[in-house]
């Protein structure tokens, strides 16, 4: 990553994050019920028995809408932990009553819970500071999820955002994974993805 590319996401995050801020408690929850709706329209999660989910992080979609809609069709939630020393994450079995404040500040699994294989995942959906109409994703700069997405290629790779985060393009770095959709309050962007050659 260029100082230039560096600079620019810092300074992305500090906008985006300023106008996810602006929006009352109350907008927030009506625009995460109706991100649910419209992603339980969407195929790559409608049909995904396992979900791994997020706790969601100050101002982000509201996560547990989206939880709900997942155990009331008889799916699976699972929710990350960060592994110790590592930038990737684990996705355990528990329930959002159980998660416990993790290093990063999100709420985590707790220990005993049950580690579920990466390969068992049908879906990711994801929070993220921002993302592009291509596809994008910007997060907080851990590249957490860029590590762990690529020791999954097989699973959808979902974002999930209020409107206002999607803006037309992002500086890219070799090592960003693009996603297979972005979700928000008022439209569904797709992204088919190449076909090996």
């Amino acid at each position: 990553m260029t100082a230039d590319t560096k600079a620019r996401k810092r300074e992305l995050r500090s906008e985006f994050i300023a106008a996810r801020a602006r929006l009352t408690q109350e907008e927030r929850l009506t625009r995460s019920r109706l991100l649910a709706d419209r992603l339980s329209a969407l195929d790559l999660f409608a049909g995904a028995r396992t979900v791994a989910l997020y706790a969601p992080l100050g101002t982000e979609v509201d996560a547990l809408t989206i939880a709900a809609r997942v155990t009331s069709r008889g799916g699976a939630v699972l929710f990350p932990r960060s592994v110790p020393g590592e930038r990737r994450l684990v996705f355990c079995s528990c329930s959002a009553s159980e998660l416990v404040r993790g290093p990063l500040g999100a709420g985590e699994p707790p220990a005993g819970a049950r580690e579920v294989p990466l390969a068992e995942v049908d879906a990711f959906v994801m929070p993220g500071v921002a993302f592009s109409e291509d596809g994008l994703r910007l997060g907080r700069g851990g590249g957490y999820y860029d590590v762990t997405l690529k020791l999954a290629p097989d699973a959808a790779r979902i974002g999930v955002a209020f409107d206002l985060q999607v803006t037309p393009t992002l500086p890219r770095d070799p090592h960003d994974v693009p996603l297979d959709a972005v979700v928000t309050e008022r439209r569904t962007l797709r992204f088919p993805r190449p076909r090996p050659a």
